[in-house]
């Protein structure tokens, strides 16, 4: 089984989902589980779904508590190879 590939510091795409999108860069800090602490400087409160990528890896979730340098948030759905999102731009191989 594959599992979420991150360093401490990591850079990563944070995009704001909703109503409201927003896009910036975030780092992760930790990870505990389905909980992933990141810092950013973009001020997003409870409930806010958010969607993280790097490295061919994307995390859709929402952020659970904010902290004055970031927050932390908690994974709804992971998907470790976005590579196979590009099917449509390659045509289909089945």
């Amino acid at each position: 089984m594959r599992e979420l590939q991150w360093t401490p510091e990591q850079a990563v795409q944070l995009d704001v989902l909703g109503e409201k999108p927003a896009s910036g860069t975030a780092r992760i800090l930790e990870v505990r589980g389905k909980r992933v602490r990141l810092a950013t400087d973009m001020k997003l409160a409870a409930g806010t779904a958010v969607q993280l990528q790097w490295s061919g890896q994307m995390l859709l979730g929402e952020v659970l508590d904010s902290e004055p340098e970031g927050f932390w948030m908690e994974i709804s759905h992971m998907l470790l190879d976005t590579s196979a999102l590009n099917w449509q731009a390659q045509g289909w191989r089945g």
